[in-house]
């Protein structure tokens, strides 16, 4: 890649070989024959090699040409080089020039973090300040760095700047907003991967919202796009607040001669000195405005709305104008349509795109006129005010009638972050009849996280037959960890190890052992080979691979956080005790880092809830169910078949401890519930059937239990399990014992317990577990890592890295009736 300085040598280098071609073919005249040979020879070879090199020059593409950013001359700039800062999307604050600098309290950590790291990521809410602490302190530390500011629209101009900045060499590549380049086959993670092992002299630096980072919180979050987690796995993160501290207001009164920070200053009690000074608030007050019956604007309004709907549905680039087209008209009818007496089209464009008060405007135009991006204060606030996560149905379906099949990719999983369903099998049914292979995780999140495991099977199944010759390495190895995942959900054990080991050994080659996607691929295969064998081999492997991990991203960095998940799974191999101990520590730290409502969390409380219950404390085990159950009504909804699966477990535990008057009423809205979501004739339907049979009959009604009973018989085949159980309450009388079922697929990563697991030969395990320990670099292998231990042990939890979305839950039946949960003898 060369710039216009590239070009112009270039030319010289032709030119140059040229002419002295043809004085040294002069010379030969003038000498004799073979001083003349040897003079020409010499000249011509050494020309040559020049013109050559004049060529490739001259007919490499300009910075401009491959989408980057340049300053005069065509030249990439250097930071010292920048004195507009819209160039790196710094908000405007109006006037003639931006507003001096104020120091942030975090700005000696991020120059710290620019001379001692090779990714640094800002995060923080709209117009907090993010960009302008950023560039601020490289131009601190990195001045003379060259700055790559790649488009967004272009995944060549992506990998083009990383080119370029190995060429030109310090760099600065400049992602403002990385959501924007994290769309689905995106090969950012491979990309600052390569930075962060082996290029130094290269930085990247960027910043995203907090509200899209949350989307993409570690591996153990809802669905995001393929390779998210990968890049934030890589990053070091900095937080920064909207809401200034005592100190930087202080440092800002230093600057009452610019009236803008005056007056921002006088509005700090309710916004940030930097969320002021960008206008955000007055663009929501003038767009609020025009939403009301007695706005001017509401075509314009409803512009705003859709394209600010667009966006956190996922659809993060430039809106083309056709979409906006389609897409306002459903806000416009909410707003009143012709009563609103909206104005033509091209008014409201204008009115969206003018500045407000000579600054950031509403909508912001591409470069060429073709789409329109929201101001990056409004979608949040807007998708605030609508008053429920859902994006309304035909939102989804204009944009996936829009979209292409990469967009439709990230288009689905941001319909399934809001547990809109219809619309996510619609997002990822389009990309993968468009081609985009990994549109077939998310139809497998989809079927299997509802118990459908053999279409989760078939769709990743397919992708894979389908999956050209030149397609990405990575990606095939994800479509089959996502194969091992489901497979080993649906019982087939020794086929996910062996789709779980290529899927490792494929990435290790790829990308070596001490790398996110590997360390996730490792979990999968420690996951399966626990279940084939030793609880204490797949615990001796966690705590190996939580040592990588630790000595990768630190003790509290989320996907450390997914490992100890892993090492918590599998405690138990050192006792009850010890598993519960785990589990408490977990859940403190993930409540701590991540929230009581991210997955992990849940997950994490599910598995603590089991073990304290079976260690004797059932009420302190009823208590954290019950938080499950809120929790994933809240990830997943209420009617999603996880949620009810864990309210059919909650009414087992309620009977057990005492509580059958509860455990009826639970078990009684659970039975309708399932009928309602499922059908009469799912599995989970009948275990709540079961249930309710079982606590009608403890409760004193004998005779309903019996016709309840008596139903589930006709219905389930002679050798289902819960057959077996409805037969004994009806020889024995209702009510004879407390034993209940409930599938494994109901209850996704449920207990292995088969019988023709516990015969496997434990050489097997332990040629498994010295793959993998020999794997991980030296100081993070553990002595003693045995090959002997319990088999048949318990599986508590999806590997965080396998997917996006965990599947984790306390240990279920299987193929057997069991007690409850420290239920007493029938």
């Amino acid at each position: 890649m060369v710039g216009r300085r590239g070009y112009v040598k270039g030319w010289w280098l032709v030119v140059g070989a040229a002419v002295v071609t043809s004085v040294a073919a002069f010379a030969k005249s003038e000498l004799p024959a073979g001083v003349g040979a040897v003079l020409v020879a010499g000249v011509g070879a050494a020309a040559g090699v020049a013109s050559l090199r004049g060529s490739r020059l001259l007919e490499a593409p300009t910075a401009r040409e491959r989408g980057l950013v340049v300053a005069r001359h065509g030249r990439v700039p250097r930071v010292r080089d920048i004195d507009d800062l819209s160039v790196v999307r710094v908000h405007g604050a109006g006037g003639d020039a931006f507003p001096a600098f104020i120091p942030r309290d975090k700005s000696a950590e991020i120059q710290a973090a620019l001379t001692s790291r090779r990714f640094v990521l800002l995060v923080g809410d709209s117009t907090a300040g993010k960009s302008r602490a950023a560039f601020e302190a490289l131009r601190e530390t990195c001045p003379t760095h060259r700055l790559l500011i790649p488009d967004p629209e272009s995944g060549a101009n992506l990998a083009a700047a990383f080119e370029t900045a190995e060429s030109m060499r310090p760099s600065v590549i400049w992602l403002d907003d990385l959501e924007r380049y994290l769309t689905s086959g995106s090969a950012l993670a491979h990309l600052i991967g390569n930075v962060i092992v082996g290029r130094p002299g290269v930085l990247v630096v960027a910043t995203i919202r907090a509200h899209e980072r949350a989307r993409f919180r570690g591996i153990e979050t809802s669905p995001v796009p393929e390779g998210a987690a990968a890049v934030f796995g890589l990053a070091h993160e900095i937080r920064l607040d909207r809401r200034w501290s005592a100190a930087e207001l202080r440092r800002a009164s230093g600057h009452l001669e610019d009236e803008r920070i005056a007056r921002a200053i006088e509005s700090s009690g309710t916004y940030g000195i930097a969320e002021f000074l960008a206008a955000g608030p007055r663009l929501l007050a003038t767009w609020r405005d025009a939403c009301s019956p007695e706005g001017d604007h509401s075509r314009g309004a409803a512009l705003v709305a859709a394209a600010a709907d667009a966006f956190c549905a996922g659809w993060t680039a430039y809106v083309p104008v056709p979409v906006l087209r389609d897409l306002h008209e459903h806000h416009l009818l909410a707003l009143g349509g012709a009563r609103a007496h909206p104005e033509p089209w091209e008014s409201a464009l204008a009115w969206a795109t003018q500045p407000i008060f000579a600054s950031s405007s509403l909508l912001l135009p591409h470069h060429d006129g073709t789409g329109y991006r929201v101001f990056d204060y409004l979608p949040e606030v807007i998708d605030s005010e609508r008053g429920t996560l859902e994006i309304p149905q035909p939102v989804w379906d204009t944009l996936i009638a829009h979209a292409d099949a990469a967009t439709c990719v990230d288009l689905g999983w941001a319909a399934l972050q809001r547990t809109q369903w219809d619309a996510a099998t619609s997002a990822f049914r389009k990309a993968v009849d468009a081609g985009a292979l990994m549109g077939a995780i998310g139809l497998a999140e989809i079927s299997g996280n509802a118990g459908r495991h053999s279409e989760a099977i078939e769709a990743l199944a397919a992708a894979l037959r389908s999956a050209p010759p030149d397609a990405a390495a990575d990606d095939v190895f994800e479509l089959t960890l996502q194969l091992a995942w489901w497979t080993g959900q649906s019982g087939g054990l020794d086929r996910a190890v062996s789709l779980a080991a290529e899927g490792y050994e494929g990435l290790l080659e790829l990308h070596g052992r001490i790398h996110p996607a590997t360390i996730r691929a490792r979990r999968n295969l420690i996951r399966w080979t626990g279940h084939l064998g030793s609880a204490a081999d797949a615990l001796a492997m966690a705590r190996e691979l939580l040592d990588a991990g630790q000595a990768l991203w630190g003790p509290e960095h989320p996907q450390v956080l997914g490992l100890r998940f892993e090492v918590a799974c599998w405690a138990e191999a050192d006792g009850p005790s010890a598993a519960e101990r785990a589990w408490r520590e977990l859940d403190d730290d993930a409540s701590r880092l991540l929230g009581d409502r991210h997955a992990l969390t849940n997950d994490t409380r599910w598995n603590l809830a089991d073990r304290v219950t079976r260690n004797g404390d059932r009420e302190t085990g009823l208590r954290l169910q019950k938080e499950v159950i809120e929790g994933s009504a809240v990830l997943y909804g209420a009617d999603h078949p996880r949620t009810l699966t864990r309210t059919v477990q909650l009414a087992a535990m309620l009977g057990h401890a005492g509580h059958t008057e509860e455990a009826l009423a639970t078990a009684t809205t659970a039975r309708a519930d399932c009928a309602r979501v499922v059908g009469r004739n799912h599995e989970l339907t009948h275990c709540a059937d079961y249930q309710l049979g079982l606590w009608t009959a403890r409760s004193g009604d004998t005779d309903t239990a019996r016709a309840i009973f008596t139903r589930l018989l006709s219905v389930l085949p002679d050798s289902h399990p819960l057959a077996g159980l409805c037969t004994r309450q009806t020889v024995e009388g209702p009510g004879s014992t407390t034993d209940y079922y409930l599938a494994p697929r109901l209850v996704t990563a449920a207990e292995s317990r088969h019988p023709a697991r516990r015969s496997l030969r434990v050489a097997r395990v332990g040629w498994l577990s010295r793959r993998v320990s020999a794997a991980l670099p030296p100081r993070c292998r553990r002595a003693g890592s045995s090959s002997a231990g319990r088999t048949g042990s318990r599986s508590c939890g999806r590997p965080s890295g396998s997917s996006r979305t965990p599947c984790a839950g306390p240990a279920s039946p299987s193929a057997t009736a069991v007690r409850g949960p420290g239920a007493p003898a029938g």
